[in-house]
């Protein structure tokens, strides 16, 4: 190792014994500065130049000791060793140099090979100070970048996942991170025909990694939503791009929740997150909506399935859904609560309004103040006050008084079957309607399966039977991949015709393919059973539509529907 050369300051008021040690580091390659006492060191001590200093332990005006702490004051936050010259061998006398700051001792007589080796060492020391300065300045701007870069990517990560949806009154939100970024979201946003789509989501993870699953969320949520897509067409799309983009150990546990403010009823989906709750004004226990569905990015898209609950509520009911980070919060003494605390908001012994008793909650037991894990609440106050402040600001409750008279007819090959879900863009055109925009839940169910029907039955003859078992309901949605993806030949069109007017309008979809048909008479169209996982399809068009007629030994669907 080479060595390094130093600025010493020496102070000595013995002439003799100064100048000895000054010659012995001048030649060995040091810069020396001389001082005649301990007030003459302090005063000529420079910490921009000075890398060590030598004082004689007794001298006249300020001793070494006083001179060694005044030194130290003057260079701050650098380190400059202090080497004590001493003849003596006194413990005490030794033992005071150590507590004031001394690195070593030279003693006198001096011994120019041990005198080499001390400054040596020294010198390593300084070289593995100035090293760790130099990385600890460099980490301390890489670190400051690094939090820079963070916040214009949160300011960016919270425009994309916030609207102005989330100031509506009738919502309260308590969304707070244990880390910069949150692996929780909350999504509102006006619908076309009025009410509002809402998203509660928990990525599994913390951080960084956990947000950035929100960005195509939200994107789908948003658009979609404007666009008039209803629940059950925006979740399947959610899921296969987090199924795509997302790996295999990450998913996001989510609450989906449409409001109709047309006829008051609420859709719920719920896949992974902890109960959601319903106040109903005359209840004495809120309702609770349990998980029936897994995560979102889990399952592939032929298997995902939109299980939702549908409520009708009244003016004053509420509706409360949180994060497991609420369910699982830690105490200020680090013990999981899991659903003890919240015991008395699920017997219904609240008194207060469910949102203010739980922030309040989780403030009192210190989970607010250092939180173990992303925190969500969302409360939805289902009053009149709300339904009035949607129709004012969605903006898009349509003139009704507006007549429309069209038609128009889409049909798919075979090429089309295979890469093409064609009721997104069927529903757009439908939904720009007046009127008929409020019942876009309705018009995608009845296009929904009637298209199903078709495909499935008539193109590509599958036996709905199958699905009487667990097993057989997994072999037919096989052959259905595999025949689709098969197919070369084959076709469904769509027709419908719209006429509306300012009292009453109808919708007449009709839908034929190029299958053989089937026995009609065989069906009976008037055995909805919900709890059934097949043979409802046609049961629930004739439940929705006026009428609804076979054609063409059953090749053809014609339904109508009023509003």
């Amino acid at each position: 190792m080479k060595e390094q050369r130093l600025k010493i300051l020496v102070a000595d008021d013995n002439p003799s014994d100064r100048l000895l040690l000054e010659t012995m580091l001048s030649q060995f390659g040091h810069v020396v500065e001389t001082a005649v006492d301990g007030q003459d060191a302090v005063e000529r001590f420079d910490p921009e130049t000075v890398q060590l200093v030598c004082l004689d332990i007794k001298m006249p005006r300020k001793d070494g000791w006083e001179a060694a702490l005044e030194i130290q004051a003057k260079a701050q936050h650098r380190l400059v060793p202090i080497v004590f010259l001493s003849g003596v061998s006194d413990p005490i006398a030794l033992q005071k140099c150590l507590e004031v700051g001394a690195t070593d001792f030279i003693s006198k007589p001096y011994n120019p090979t041990l005198v080499s080796a001390k400054l040596n060492a020294i010198a390593r020391l300084l070289v593995l100070q100035n090293t760790l300065s130099e990385q600890r300045d460099e980490l301390s701007s890489l670190n400051q970048q690094m939090v820079h870069d963070q916040e214009v990517a949160k300011i960016v990560y919270e425009r994309i996942t916030h609207s102005n949806c989330l100031s509506d009154p009738a919502l309260k939100t308590l969304h707070q991170g244990s880390h910069t970024f949150n692996g929780d979201v909350i999504l509102a946003a006006y619908k076309p025909n009025g009410g509002m789509h809402l998203l509660l989501g928990d990525f599994t993870g913390h951080g960084l990694s956990a947000a950035i699953g929100a960005l195509p969320l939200a994107d789908i949520f948003f658009e979609w939503t404007e666009k008039g897509f209803v629940m059950r067409q925006i979740l399947p799309e959610i899921n296969k791009r987090l199924q795509a983009i997302l790996p295999p150990n990450m998913f996001c546990a989510a609450a989906f929740i449409d409001i109709n403010i047309n006829n008051r009823t609420i859709e719920v989906w719920n896949g992974g997150l902890p109960d959601l709750l319903y106040f109903g004004r005359d209840c004495d226990r809120p309702k609770l909506i349990k998980s029936e569905s897994l995560p979102l990015g889990i399952l592939e898209e032929r298997e995902f399935e939109t299980n939702v609950e549908l409520l009708s509520y009244e003016p004053g009911d509420y509706f409360v859904a949180f994060t497991d980070g609420v369910y699982e919060a830690r105490t200020s003494d680090n013990k999981i609560r899991y659903n003890h605390a919240l015991d008395p908001l699920y017997e219904g012994e609240v008194k207060d309004p469910p949102f203010t008793w739980l922030e309040r909650m989780l403030e009192e037991e210190g989970i607010l103040e250092d939180p173990h894990d992303d925190i969500s609440v969302l409360c939805i106050d289902l009053s009149s006050e709300m339904v009035d402040h949607h129709m004012d600001q969605s903006g898009a409750v349509m003139d009704t008084s507006s007549p429309s008279d069209f038609s128009f007819v889409y049909e798919l090959n075979a090429d089309s079957l295979k890469n093409t879900d064609p009721l997104p863009y069927l529903l757009q055109i439908l939904t720009t309607v007046p009127g008929l925009n409020k019942h876009s839940s309705e018009v995608f169910m009845i296009l929904s399966e009637m298209y199903s029907n078709a495909l499935e039955h008539g193109v590509l003859q599958l036996d709905s039977n199958l699905k009487k078992t667990v097993e057989g309901f997994s072999e037919y949605y096989a052959q259905r991949e595999q025949k689709l993806n098969a197919l070369s030949s084959g076709y469904v069109r769509i027709a419908a015709r719209v006429i509306s007017g300012e009292a009453q309008g109808s919708l007449t979809v009709t839908v034929s393919d190029s299958g053989n048909g089937f026995d009609v008479s065989a069906v009976n169209l008037n055995s909805l059973d919900h709890e059934k996982a097949f043979s409802r399809g046609l049961s629930l068009v004739n439940e929705l539509c006026d009428e609804i007629a076979f054609a063409e030994s059953g090749a053809q669907l014609t339904a109508t529907y009023t509003w």
